[in-house]
């Protein structure tokens, strides 16, 4: 899940010029400022069971000033950006997150992303199997 935040927080920085954080991060009197959440929703077999989709439910809160008067301002000029796909790159692979249902509410931004990852072939034994299930457990 973490880097579904990084990826998010790199993409939105580079893009934007805004300070993009993973939430809970300390940042202090830096402003304007975006913070990126995630949080894992759902995960689905597909394939027969050799495949699961993992769903992620992200967050972008906005602090335009000390005041956050501009914040819908801020997150508006978010969504074309979005649109665009979020590219991100782990262990050599390469993918663009298409995010889903983009919605404002107040200061804050929220979509979803859906990720497939492969399943371990249950045929594996050993050290094979092993290798797969950290691969997707800590590759996803």
């Amino acid at each position: 899940m973490k880097h579904i935040q990084e990826a998010v927080a790199a993409y939105l920085q580079q893009e934007t010029g805004v300070r993009t954080v993973c939430d809970r991060t300390p940042v202090r009197g830096e402003y304007p400022l975006l913070a990126v959440a995630a949080a894992e929703k759902k995960t689905v077999l597909l394939a027969g069971g050799r495949q699961a989709e993992h769903s992620y439910e992200v967050t972008v809160t906005a602090a335009s000033d000390r005041e956050r008067e501009g914040n819908t301002a801020l997150l508006a000029g978010l969504t074309p950006v979005l649109l665009r796909g979020i590219p991100m790159e782990r262990d050599g692979e390469r993918r663009v997150l298409h995010p889903l249902r983009i919605r404002t509410e107040g200061d804050k931004l929220t979509f979803t992303l859906e990720v497939c990852v492969a399943l371990p072939d249950p045929n594996l034994e050993g050290d094979a199997a092993a290798a797969t299930m950290e691969t997707l457990h800590f590759g996803v």
